[in-house]
């Protein structure tokens, strides 16, 4: 396998296929706990079922540390099944998650800002943008949740980032929910900043290979952790830790101009009260005081940068 950061083909296992399966295990147990009972049908998506979930090894790019899943089988997004009432139930908490991003995002744009999301999910960035005072768009692949997002009142189309034109150049582009999916993100990189307004502004969120990439054992607030960010087995399909982000960026012609700590935007429970919520609240304040390096994901914001040529 090739990195997808540095190119360099040389890789180091970090967990077998068995290790992965024990963590797999270890995750259905995690949320078999906190729910009460083993998740049934669709009320797993997003907690034990997931596109990159099943058997495969990681291994890391011995050059750069982005770890990646050694797996077989194509990934089929459009085709993602949700449950439409607990979606609606959980559609608050994503919203309440992205207008606590205020502080660390609104100072990047102007008001009336043309923004696109790619990944949109369920629109729930999209309605907090609007009341920032931006034009938020949004691009995703899967129908249902498209489906939803549009029931919500975002401005959404089923359709990749390859797929998207305008007669305006958007001010920024968010990738929050589906970065580490991507096969190539060099690509998605290149065709962003040709995209992008002079000096636009990319923003990405991906799970921390640093992070997961220490012993699964040791204390018990690391394992709830990985648990409540979504790591055990790592289903995803990259990984990237923040040198290699920096240096992805780079490489498409972007800056970095801010990086933040931070952990998944909500675990997908039904409920989240009462000892979840305070369980969950503890691993946020902990994790994110290990900085950007070292959180359960990162956060990161790139500006466009002028070539040679001056574009």
């Amino acid at each position: 396998m090739s990195c997808p950061v540095c190119g360099a083909v040389n890789d180091v296992l970090i967990r077998s296929t068995r290790e992965v399966e024990q963590e797999s295990r270890l995750r259905e147990r995690f949320v078999k706990a906190r729910l009460g009972h083993s998740p049934a049908g669709l009320e797993g998506m997003d907690l034990t079922q997931f596109m990159h979930g099943g058997t495969a090894e990681i291994v890391a790019c011995a050059l750069c540390g982005t770890i990646q899943r050694n797996e077989d089988q194509p990934a089929h997004y459009e085709s993602d099944r949700y449950d439409p009432a607990l979606l609606t139930h959980l559609y608050p908490r994503y919203r309440d998650a992205f207008a606590q991003k205020r502080d660390h995002f609104q100072p990047l744009l102007r008001p009336g800002a043309e923004v696109v999301e790619l990944g949109s999910h369920l629109g729930a960035f999209l309605e907090i943008a609007e009341t920032w005072g931006w034009k938020p768009r949004g691009l995703d692949v899967g129908y249902e949740t498209n489906a939803f997002a549009r029931r919500q009142g975002g401005s959404v189309r089923q359709a990749s980032l390859d797929d998207y034109s305008s007669s305006s150049r958007p001010d920024a582009v968010f990738i929050w929910n589906c970065f580490e999916q991507l096969d190539d993100p060099w690509a998605t990189l290149t065709r962003t900043r040709g995209l992008l307004a002079r000096h636009g502004v990319v923003v990405l969120r991906v799970p921390n290979a640093e992070f997961y990439r220490q012993p699964t054992g040791g204390s018990f607030q690391r394992l709830r952790a990985l648990g409540y960010n979504n790591l055990f087995g790592f289903p995803y399909l990259n990984g990237y830790n923040l040198e290699a982000l920096k240096r992805l960026l780079t490489s498409t012609g972007f800056e970095t101009i801010a990086t933040f700590a931070t952990n998944l935007l909500t675990p997908p429970y039904p409920e989240l009260d009462g000892s979840l919520r305070t369980e969950w609240s503890q691993i946020r304040v902990a994790t994110v005081q290990r900085g950007a390096a070292n959180s359960p994901w990162i956060e990161i914001v790139g500006r466009s940068v002028l070539s040679s040529s001056g574009s």
